[in-house]
Order: C-alpha cells, then sequence, then structure tokens
C-alpha cells in the first residue's frame, strides 16, 4: 500500500522523527484542513461583505431620494413656467385682437406641456433613462413652440404699430392754419346768392398772409390756378387721403415735392370765388369729400373754436 513518510529534523543532533501515514489518510486530512480553512475565512468574511451590502443599498436609496426630490422640484417649475406661458399665451392674443390680428394661441389647448410623471415613481432605479431624456425633450420642444409661437405674435403687433404709426404720419390730423372757423362743412346758406348749398370744406379765417401747413405727409399732386378755387395747392397722402387748399395767396412748393406734415405751402389769401382771406380746405378720402373736423385732433382744436365761439360763428 502507498504511503507517504513524514520526517521531523531537529536542528542539533537530536534523534529525528519519522512518521508513516497511508496515501488515502494524507489526501483525507489534507482535503479536510482546506474546508476548515475555506470554511473559516467564510464565516469571517460573511459579516462583513452583508454590511458592505447593506451600506450601498442605504446609499442607493438615499440617492434616489435626492433624485426624486429633485425631480419633484423640476416638474414644479416646468409647472410654473407653463402657467407664466399660458400668460402670456392670453396676453399676447389680447393685444393681437386689440390690434385687429388674428389671435395666435385660441383653440391650441392642446400646446399644454403637462408633466414628466417622474415625481409619481417610488423607485427612479426601473425608469429607463433613454425614456426619461425622451420625456424631457419633448417637453422642452413644447416650450421652444410656444416661445416661438410668443415671438411671431409680438413681431405681428410691432409691425402693425410701425405700419399704424407710418399710417398716422399719412392722415391729415392737424390745422393747416391759424385762425377762425368762418364756414363749416355741410349744407350752408350760400354768401354769393343766399341759396342753400352743399360746402365741401372748412374755411379758416385769419388776416392776409398767414402761413399754410400741410395736414400729412404726402406729394403734391397739384400747384397752381383751379378755377373757382382760385391759387390751391393738392396733396396725395397715400391711404386713400387727399387735401385741398384753396384761396391761398402764394403758393412755395411744386408739383411733384413731397411735404411733411406741418411743412410750410405758401400764404392764405382770397383768390379765386372768394368773399375774404380765408382757406379753404377739403379733406377727400377714398375718393369722397369728410368732413375735415373728423380727422383734427382735439386738443388742437380748442382755441380755433374758442376764436370761433368768439366770433359768433
Amino acid at each position: 500500500m502507498k504511503e507517504f513518510t513524514v520526517k521531523v529534523i531537529p536542528p542539533s543532533n537530536r534523534r529525528v522523527w519519522q512518521i508513516s501515514i497511508p496515501a488515502s489518510l494524507f489526501w483525507t486530512v489534507l482535503v479536510g484542513a482546506g474546508l476548515i480553512i475555506i470554511f473559516a475565512l467564510v464565516d469571517i468574511s460573511g459579516p462583513l461583505t452583508k454590511a458592505a451590502l447593506k451600506g450601498e443599498i442605504a446609499l442607493l436609496k438615499t440617492r434616489n431620494k435626492s433624485l426624486k426630490q429633485n425631480y419633484v422640484r423640476l416638474e414644479e417649475k416646468l409647472g410654473q413656467f407653463d402657467g407664466k406661458l399660458v400668460e402670456l399665451q392670453e396676453i399676447c392674443d389680447n393685444v393681437l385682437i386689440l390690434n385687429s390680428l388674428p389671435p395666435i394661441f385660441q383653440g391650441k389647448e392642446n400646446l399644454s406641456m403637462g408633466g414628466i410623471g417622474l415625481s409619481e415613481a417610488d423607485d427612479l432605479s426601473g425608469v429607463d433613462e433613454s425614456s426619461m431624456t425622451n420625456d424631457f425633450n419633448i417637453v422642452f420642444s413644447q416650450v421652444e413652440l410656444k416661445l416661438n409661437l410668443l415671438k411671431s405674435g409680438f413681431y405681428r403687433v410691432v409691425e402693425k404699430m410701425e405700419n399704424s404709426v407710418q399710417k398716422w404720419e399719412h392722415v391729415p390730423t392737424i390745422w393747416p392754419a391759424d385762425g377762425w372757423i368762418s364756414s363749416k362743412f355741410g349744407w350752408r346758406k350760400s354768401p354769393f346768392n343766399g341759396q342753400r348749398e352743399f360746402h365741401t370744406g372748412l374755411d379758416i379765417a385769419n388776416m392776409p398772409s398767414t402761413p399754410i401747413k400741410a395736414a400729412a405727409n404726402g406729394y403734391v399732386v397739384f400747384a397752381g390756378w383751379f378755377g373757382v378755387y382760385g391759387n390751391v395747392i393738392m396733396i396725395e397722402h397715400g391711404f386713400g387721403y387727399e387735401t385741398r387748399y384753396g384761396h391761398m395767396d402764394t403758393i412755395s412748393v411744386r408739383k411733384g415735392q413731397y411735404v411733411s406734415k406741418g411743412q410750410y405751402l405758401g400764404t392764405m389769401g382770397d383768390s379765386g370765388r372768394s368773399t375774404g382771406t380765408h382757406l379753404h380746405y377739403e379733406v377727400i378720402h377714398n375718393g369722397k369729400l369728410e368732413d375735415p373736423m373728423k380727422y383734427l385732433i382735439p386738443e388742437e382744436n380748442k382755441v380755433l373754436r374758442g376764436v370761433t365761439r368768439l366770433h359768433g360763428q
């Protein structure tokens, strides 16, 4: 039978010990010792491993709670931001309507951003990262769409206001001369034959050589003698407006010249069919004669109205 011999040799000249062990017993002892060592190591490291796992789980739970709190705050901020956007949408639509422009957001309630839904999840570890990213992309795309619509709406308002300002400069709103009203627009008794006639303009009386000015921006389309009007200036202002200045004494502009609102045109006189020094002022809109008083600014009317009452007209 096969055996293993173990010899113990002391460091001096003492007796050498020798033990013979059967091979089967040797391997049994060796394997047993190995198992004892392994079990001992497992028994020692087990609690350490469990403690480490518990610590890691606790850390992950803390991080999960922190992430959830952050996402809740983010969703709250997004909700507040969406509320502000809704207010801006209403303001934008109201401004558009006030400027006779169609609203942008009415009937587009489906543009509401909604929520991500992360605040309702108890454990964010099960939330798919790509799905979360996609949800955020959708929300921010909606925000970008709303902002672009708001920008477009306010640009339209600015454009309309710029056009309105430009148009205002071409509307005959200022008095063409100082003086008092000697005859209004409409039916009157003719100063020439006493018969009833329709007066096509507004007569403003004053001293000879009183300056006459353009009531609005425009181009002079006629400057010269024109029958019963005498010396007359006709100005095209655009937007369907035209003004005429009759019975002038001197004319200081020429046909084709561009004039600005308030620019000097010449002086008051009594040329043509006239009973005295005055300006016969007409306003034509879209080919139709209209009462000039309809367009004159009230603040500028005060002095002339006062003078008119003083003269009993």
